[in-house]
């Protein structure tokens, strides 16, 4: 499939035949993944530039809408897939062609630059034959900005073939057009010199004259500049006479191409691409750029590339030539111009070094400003963070002198000098954990890494069994290129497993790199030595206390946990702020991000590489302990001040802060393992339990939990039995075991009735006697309990109390009852704008509104859809994503039951928990989709996987493990009886419906199982047996007319054989009968299968 963007927006298919897309915001999504195929865009972002910044309400669903008519649009040949925050269009970009228009463009540059002039013509013929009139995304609001740009490229690309066209001497063919360009840019000189030459060499000197004239007018009365000296002397030229009817070469390349002086490089540039493009424009529109970041991060590097891109791009910016001048070997600010003289190669002869004593006139600046005033040059000053207030003074004199010079810089940090503009150099991209090898060999981290391993190791690849030792490995070295290279030269000696597993001792095992480097860049250790030496003793003060922060830290944080008095705020006689501000500025600190809470919380961090360095120095000076104290007592205070946020409206902004304070709450509970402080440990965790309850994070959450109740051994520390009771429901909810859950949890209820505590009184406990209920199969004994809870004075417990009792009833099969409940709670956590509650009580009301009201059941999924969107909260995120893309299947819905699959699946990659039973779970109702929908083979082949899996894993509880498994074995009856299959599918139903009864199985998916044996009793010629059977579920569920959608076909064929008052008579004996004699029966009936 082709893409064109260069005019009218167009799809052809493969055969050329046109694929329609209709509709404005349709096209404008469309454009806006064009223009960066194959890479993920955010659907926020995607909304404010399809609605230009007025999103509509319900914009994620009008979205989606979207993305499923460009689905069906597309079809296979472009796979539109749904990533964790949003969209991205699978095609390569050469199938775009505004990329091969950038593509031909860039290679005819090439040509032109080596002195091949036809090859170049024909390139830059070819790209502009792409365009097929203004590219229409302007009309589009997410395309407008890139619309100028698209413009004004093809009008450079045009003036550049149209002055390739004088060079060939075809001035006679080419005048119209220059003329119809010059006349559309009556400011530029570009054109108006094209203009001078073609007139010129065609014999029209008076013309070519006057053409100058108008232009200087222009230039002087409206815009109040003079001509440059290059068309002047072009001028100057025309009236000698020396510009005659021969061709003549273009006007940036009157001389010859400029000298390129720049280290060679002896291995591969990977990725960049942004950084390369982004450096050149910079240059190429200001004077001074200075390229910032730590050291590793591969500023001179991209540096020397960005520098040859300018002069093969625009040479006559640079026609005298680009220089590079190393200055790591400086001590002095004298010497920053002597360099400088010594790389162009005009060295004075006063040595390096020695300050004083020579001529005024041979003063190093003021020789070297008189040189290179009037040249056009690019200066390329390396390494300039030692002497980077010589460097500064150097180049604000420098420029002021002598406008045509321009300098591009690295540096650790800023030179400050007016008119700098900075590219910070960030490093490079990383694979998320759990990345498979295929998505892993597309960031650059990885590609760099196997590519310089491949050069040690021929034959390296990424592949199934390494990836995870190489994403962790590249994430442990912060996508650092030196850091990576001096890893990959190891591998040759040391096997992948054992360097990932011993990246703690970094700097020991990184200890061998390029004998060709820098002193200062052969090993990783040295690179931060440089940077802490040159740190005054507050900087180097701060820095190694930092390291304590794992996630990044507020300013309010640094200055409590990191000031030598934090009621003062200061450091070493510093303001806190005043010195972590020129940490930042060193690239020694980074910002992280503002906190995602809507509020200015900020936060610092360091690469791990640095903050590793730092804990070393924090050790060297002894202060470990002290600020590990300071550090787990802020995070103590912070996070029980956030606890009860989670409860109200200040839920969702809480959850995004302290998701992320989350690595130092672990780092912090993890000293107070290592120091042994069961105290802090204990608190740690309760004022943590209940964000891990909203995150889903038991399995994690228990680990620790587990840990922290060794520390405390068996029985509590005098006034911490609710945090200890805490720990032991932690690691109950962990879903390792239904026996271990049951354990912990009485156990907890144990500690509580000995301290006099009532587990209804704490969020944290609460949920442990319905918990317990549910587990045991007790689902009436825990209704009972639950019913006293239900006046709670508090109104969140008083909420969560009804919710419970919802949930029960449903186990029961008290659907009334439990509707009731559950509504009510709904309404109370809505009144204390409680996203997360609310979202659970609608996900158990939806289960229900299912059989009863499927119109009602959608809408409460889509407001779940907007409260879940972007909270974070694990389950419910997907779990409302999986609910409507059955309710899309039932409705054969493909489309938009596929989006759901894929944004479901998405969120469960992306997450940093242990998901594996909701992965299989998604798997199950992938399949589910496909038996809805039709796909036969591929649902049966997705069931037999959800059983094989659920074999497989202990991440699943037993409970869960037995219900998955029965609704597997059900859903493959289902195709076992559609398929004339009846002894497959007795096979499935007995396995099923004997471990449900053995596992006390709830009502639901009893209710379930029972609606497939209706339809087994049915083709096996039983239509009254089947009529039965339905009644039965309904009873089951507590809905006596409820029905599944699916079944609603079967009980019209029922009526129709039975007829009505057959069917009344044998449905009502199954919804009326007792729940105890139709048991027995159904068991009766399964026995006689054997």
């Amino acid at each position: 499939m082709k893409f064109s963007i260069l005019g009218t927006l167009a799809v052809h298919d493969d055969e050329g035949r046109p694929v329609p897309v209709g509709g404005t915001r349709l096209r404008a999504l469309l454009a806006i993944l064009l223009l960066e195929p194959g890479r993920g865009i955010g659907a926020e972002r995607l909304i404010d530039e399809i609605w230009d910044g007025v999103a509509p309400a319900g914009a994620a669903n009008a979205l989606q809408a979207l993305v499923s008519r460009l689905r069906r649009a597309l079809g296979e040949a472009a796979p539109l897939r749904a990533e964790p925050a949003g969209y991205r269009l699978d095609i390569d970009p050469a199938d775009v062609d505004l990329w091969r228009f950038e593509e031909l463009v860039e290679q005819g540059r090439r040509a032109r630059a080596e002195g091949r002039v036809e090859r170049a013509a024909e390139l830059l013929d070819a790209a502009l034959a792409l365009w097929r009139g203004p590219a229409d995304v302007l009309a589009l609001p997410g395309g407008r900005g890139v619309a100028v740009r698209l413009a004004e490229l093809r009008g450079t690309v045009t003036e550049e073939r149209l002055g390739l066209a004088l060079d060939l001497g075809e001035h006679a063919r080419a005048l119209p057009d220059i003329e119809a360009v010059a006349a559309q840019s009556p400011s530029r000189e570009r054109p108006t010199a094209l203009l001078m030459r073609a007139l010129a060499a065609s014999g029209r000197t008076a013309e070519a004259l006057a053409a100058y004239d108008k232009l200087r007018r222009v230039l002087v009365d409206e815009l109040g500049i003079d001509p440059s000296p290059e068309l002047r002397a072009l001028h100057v030229r025309l009236l000698r006479g020396e510009l005659d009817p021969r061709p003549e070469r273009p006007l940036d390349d009157e001389e010859e191409p400029p000298a390129v002086r720049l280290p060679p490089t002896l291995t591969s540039f990977v990725g960049r691409a942004a950084e390369v493009r982004a450096a050149v424009d910079l240059v190429g529109g200001g004077r001074l750029v200075t390229l910032t970041g730590p050291g590793g991060a591969g500023k001179t590097r991209l540096c020397i590339e960005s520098a040859a891109r300018l002069a093969a791009e625009r040479p006559g910016l640079v026609r005298d030539g680009v220089w590079f001048v190393e200055l790591t070997p400086l001590t002095g600010d004298a010497e920053v111009s002597q360099a400088v003289l010594a790389a162009l190669g005009l060295r004075e002869r006063v040595p390096v070094g020695v300050r004083g004593g020579a001529p005024a006139a041979h003063e190093p600046m003021a020789r070297l400003t008189e040189a290179l005033r009037g040249r056009r040059m690019l200066l390329v000053l390396d390494n300039c963070e030692h002497v980077v207030e010589a460097v500064a003074a150097f180049a604000a004199r420098l420029l002021a002198a002598c406008p045509g010079v321009r300098i591009l810089a690295t540096s650790r940090e800023a030179l400050s000098v007016a008119g700098e503009r900075l590219l910070p150099v960030p490093s490079l991209d990383l694979p998320p954990e759990g990345t498979g090898a295929d998505r892993a060999a597309q960031y650059a981290s990885v590609r760099l890494f196997t590519e310089r391993v491949g050069a040690v190791l021929p034959g390296f690849a990424v592949n199934d069994g390494n990836v995870a030792q190489v994403v962790r490995l590249c994430r442990e070295l912060d996508g650092m290129p030196l850091a990576l290279e001096l890893a990959a030269a190891r591998v040759r000696t040391m096997p992948l497993a054992r360097l990932s597993d011993r990246l703690s001792d970094r700097f020991r095992l990184l200890a061998g790199g390029n004998r060709l480097a820098l002193p200062r860049h052969r090993t990783l250790l040295a690179v931060v030595d440089w940077s802490w030496e040159l740190l005054d003793d507050a900087e180097r003060a701060l820095l190694r206390r930092l390291s304590v922060f794992a996630g990044g830290a507020t300013l309010d944080a640094v200055q409590q946990v990191c000031a030598d008095d934090a009621e003062a705020g200061v450091i070493a006689g510093r303001d806190v702020w005043s010195v972590l501000f020129a940490l930042v500025d060193k690239s020694l600190v980074q910002i992280v991000d503002s906190g995602g809470d809507g509020t200015d919380h900020r936060h610092y961090g360091m690469l791990e590489t640095v903050r590793a360095y730092g804990a070393r120095r924090l050790a060297e000076a002894g202060e470990t302990t002290a600020v590990r104290a300071a550090h787990a007592a802020r995070v103590l205070r912070l996070w029980r001040e956030g606890d009860p946020q989670l409860r109200g409206a200040g839920q969702r902004r809480w959850l995004a802060r302290l998701r992320g304070e989350q690595d130092d709450h672990t780092a912090a509970l993890r000293w107070a393992l290592e120091v042994r402080d069961t105290g802090l440990a204990l608190d740690l965790t309760l004022a943590a339990h209940w964000y891990w309850q909203i995150m889903d994070g038991w399995m994690d959450f228990g680990g620790w939990a587990a840990k922290v109740l060794e520390l405390a051994g068996d029985r509590p520390p005098p006034g911490k039995e609710l945090a200890y009771a805490a720990c032991l429901s932690a690691v109950g909810m962990d879903g390792r075991s239904e026996e271990r859950r049951i354990s912990f949890l009485e156990r907890a209820l144990g500690v509580l009735r000995e301290a006099g505590l009532r587990p209804r009184d704490h969020p944290s406990t609460i949920v442990i006697p319905g918990i317990l209920a549910l587990v045991r199969g007790e689902g009436e004994k825990g209704l009972d309990t639950v019913a006293e809870w239900r006046d709670h004075p508090d109104p969140w417990l008083r909420a969560t109390a009804l919710y419970l009792e919802g949930t029960l009833a449903i186990q029961v099969g008290q659907a009334e009852r439990a509707y009731a409940s559950l509504s009510v709670a709904v309404e109370e956590y809505r009144s204390l704008g409680e996203g997360w509650g609310t979202a659970q009580g609608l996900v158990m009301l939806t289960d229900i509104l299912r059989f009863t009201d499927p119109e009602r059941e959608r809408e409460m999924l889509l407001e779940g859809l907007g409260l879940t969107e972007g909270m974070g909260t694990g389950d419910y995120f997907v779990m409302f994503r999986l609910k409507l893309a059955l309710s899309h299947a039932e409705r054969g819905e493909r489309d938009d039951a596929r989006t759901l699959l894929d944004l479901a699946r998405g969120a469960v990659a992306a997450s940093v928990l242990s998901q594996q039973e909701m992965r299989i779970y998604i798997d199950f109702v992938a399949a589910e989709v496909d038996r809805l929908l039709g796909d036969r083979g591929s649902a049966r082949e997705g069931f037999t996987r959800v059983r094989s899996d659920l074999a497989g894993t202990a991440e699943v509880g037993t409970l869960a493990r037995v219900h998955l498994d029965a609704l597997t074995r059900d859903a493959l009856a289902r195709l076992a009886v559609d398929d004339g299959d009846a002894e497959a599918a007795r096979e499935h139903l007995a396995v099923a419906w004997t471990a449900l009864e053995d596992a006390s199985g709830d009502a639901f998916s009893t209710a379930t199982l029972l609606e497939t044996m209706a339809a087994l009793a049915e083709r096996d010629g039983e239509p009254e047996r089947s009529a039965v059977l339905l009644g039965f579920a309904g009873l089951a569920r507590g809905i006596p007319g409820g029905i599944a959608p699916e079944a609603v076909p079967l009980r019209e064929r029922l009526r129709a054989s039975l007829g009505a008052d057959g069917f009344a008579r044998a449905h009502a004996r199954g919804a009326g009968g007792a729940p105890d004699r139709l048991t027995a029966e159904v068991r009766a009936w399964v026995g006689s299968w054997r």
